[in-house]
C-alpha cells in the first residue's frame, strides 16, 4: 500500500497491512495463523503453506494447482511444472487487477491487494522449490547433452521459373511472338542434410519467472538439394507463319525459317533442366521459455551454390536441320538470416512452429549457346548480381524429450526461393540472365544424437 492510502484507512485496514506482512514473512512450516478472531484479518489458508488470503474462491482454485505443481516438482517434470504455475499466475494477475475494480471501497482493494502479493510470494516459493530439487538436476543433463548432431532427409514437390523457347513471325504483318514453348516448370524434389548444435554458455537457473533464457547455441549445417524436369513435344506447327529460334547474341545470331508449304514444322523436340543447391548456414539462437512455450529467435548466415543445367533441341525435316540451346549457370548467394521457433511440449512429444527470413546477395555467371546445323555455335556470357529475398515456414513434430539422447522428427514446410536463375530471348538483344521466384512443398523426417 502507498502512504496515501495509509491516510484514508481505518486503524483496522492498518492492521491488517501488518498482520499480512507478518505472515508473509514466516516460515513455510510453521502452522497457519488463527484469524477467525477477526473478520478483517486473512482467513483462508494456502494449502501446505502459513499464507492466508482474504478470498475464498481464490483460495479454492489454488488448492489443485498447487497440488500439480508440487506433484512436477516431485518427479523434476517440467513440463507439467509449468502447466500447473500457469493457472497460479492467472489468479495472481486477476487478484492485482481486480484493486482497480473496487473505485473508492478501500478496504477491499486493500484485500485484493493483499491477496494478489501473498501469490506472488507463492509464486516464487515454488519456483524455489523446483531449483532447489530439480535445478542440479537440470544442470546435470545440461552438461551432458551440450551437443547435438544430426542428418535428415527431405522430399517435395517444386514450381521452378518457366523456360520459353522459340517464336513464331506472322507472314503477313511480321510481328513476332517469343518464347511459345515452354518447358516443364514443376518436378519432384529431394536431398539430405546433416548438421549439429553446441551450447555456448551455461545456463541461467536464476533468470525471471516467466522468461528464462537457457544460454546462447550456435548450430551449423549442410543440406544438399535436387531436382530434374523434362518435357516432349511432337509438331511444334507455325501453321503458315515464319518460325524463329532467337540467337544468343540478339539479332543475326538467330535464324527465321519460313513456312514454304509448311516445311518449317519441328518434328519432334525435348527439353531437359537440372537443378541442384548445396547449401551450409550457421546461426546463433537462444532458447527462452515462456510459459508453457519454448521460444527459438535466431540470426545467422547461409551460403548457397545453385548449379543449373538446360537445355532444348529439336529437328526441322523440311529444312534438314536441327538446333540445339544449351544453358550453364552457377549461382552463390550470401544470404543473413533471421527468424523464430515456438516449441510446446507436451512430455516425450513436442510441436514445432517456425519461419525465417533471409536476403541473398547474389553472384551469378554461366553461359548460353545455340548450334544450328550448317553454322558455327553463337554463344553468350551470362551474369547477375540482382539481390533477392528468400524465406520460409514450418511446421513439425518432434519424439523425444529434451533429456532424450536421442529424437526423431516430422516436418512439413513452404519454401520460397527468389534467386533461382532464369533465362530470357527476346530475338533482339543478347540473353538476359535472371533471378526468379521458386516455391516448394518439401516434408522432412529427421534424427538427432544428444551427446
Amino acid at each position: 500500500m502507498t502512504g496515501s492510502h495509509f491516510v484514508h484507512l481505518a486503524s483496522a485496514v492498518s492492521g491488517i497491512a501488518m498482520l499480512g506482512a507478518a505472515a508473509l514473512s514466516a516460515p513455510a512450516s510453521a502452522a497457519p495463523p488463527d484469524n477467525s478472531h477477526n473478520p478483517a484479518l486473512p482467513q483462508f489458508n494456502v494449502p501446505g503453506t502459513d499464507y492466508m488470503l482474504h478470498n475464498s474462491v481464490r483460495a479454492e482454485k489454488i488448492e489443485s494447482a498447487l497440488e500439480k505443481a508440487r506433484f512436477a516438482i516431485r518427479r523434476c517434470d517440467e513440463p507439467a511444472f509449468r502447466d500447473a504455475m500457469q493457472p497460479l499466475r492467472l489468479i495472481q494477475v486477476e487478484a492485482a487487477m481486480a484493486v482497480g475494480d473496487f473505485g473508492s471501497n478501500l478496504f477491499a482493494a486493500d484485500t485484493a491487494r493483499g491477496d494478489a502479493h501473498t501469490l506472488s510470494i507463492v509464486l516464487k516459493d515454488l519456483d524455489a522449490e523446483w531449483r532447489s530439487a530439480c535445478g542440479e538436476k537440470k544442470k546435470a543433463e545440461a552438461a551432458r547433452h551440450s551437443f547435438t548432431g544430426g542428418a535428415g532427409i527431405h522430399v517435395g514437390r517444386v514450381n521452378l521459373p518457366t523456360l520459353a523457347y522459340l517464336g513464331f513471325e506472322d507472314a503477313i504483318t511480321l510481328a513476332q511472338t517469343i518464347g511459345v514453348v515452354d518447358g516443364e516448370d514443376e518436378g519432384a524434389v529431394a536431398g539430405m542434410s546433416i548438421g549439429g548444435s553446441v551450447d555456448l554458455s551455461p545456463h541461467d537457473e536464476n533468470s525471471p519467472d516467466v522468461w528464462r533464457p537457457h544460454g546462447w547455441w550456435l548450430e551449423v549445417g549442410v543440406a544438399r538439394s535436387s531436382t530434374d524436369v523434362s518435357s516432349s513435344f511432337t509438331n511444334i506447327d507455325p501453321a503458315g507463319d515464319g518460325l524463329l529460334i532467337p540467337g544468343p547474341l540478339g539479332g543475326a545470331s538467330g535464324f527465321a525459317l519460313p513456312s514454304a508449304g509448311g516445311l518449317n514444322v519441328v518434328s519432334t523436340a525435348r527439353f531437359s533442366a537440372s537443378y541442384d543447391w548445396t547449401n551450409f548456414h550457421a546461426k546463433f539462437f537462444m532458447p527462452v521459455e515462456c510459459e508453457t512455450l519454448l521460444l527459438f529467435p535466431f540470426a545467422g548466415l547461409g551460403y548457397t551454390r545453385t548449379g543449373f543445367d538446360a537445355s532444348f533441341e529439336g529437328s526441322i525435316p523440311g529444312f534438314a536441320r536441327d538446333f540445339a540451346y544449351n544453358t550453364s549457370v552457377d549461382a552463390d548467394a550470401i544470404s543473413p538470416m533471421a527468424g523464430l521457433e515456438v516449441v510446446r511440449d507436451f512430455g516425450g512429444t513436442s510441436l514445432r512452429a517456425g519461419g525465417l527470413i533471409a536476403v541473398d546477395f547474389n553472384d551469378a555467371d554461366g553461359r548460353d549457346r545455340l548450334s544450328f546445323t550448317g553454322f558455327p555455335d553463337s554463344e553468350a556470357m551470362l551474369e547477375n548480381d540482382d539481390t533477392t529475398v528468400s524465406g520460409r515456414v514450418w511446421l513439425g513434430v518432434t519424439y523425444g524429450t529434451a533429456a532424450s539422447p536421442f529424437a526423431l522428427s516430422l516436418d512439413v514446410a513452404w519454401i520460397h526461393a527468389g534467386n533461382v536463375p532464369n533465362i530470357t530471348r527476346d530475338g533482339v538483344n543478347p540473353t538476359r540472365l535472371d533471378m526468379d521466384n521458386a516455391d516448394a512443398f518439401v516434408g522432412s523426417l529427421g534424427a538427432k544424437i544428444r551427446f
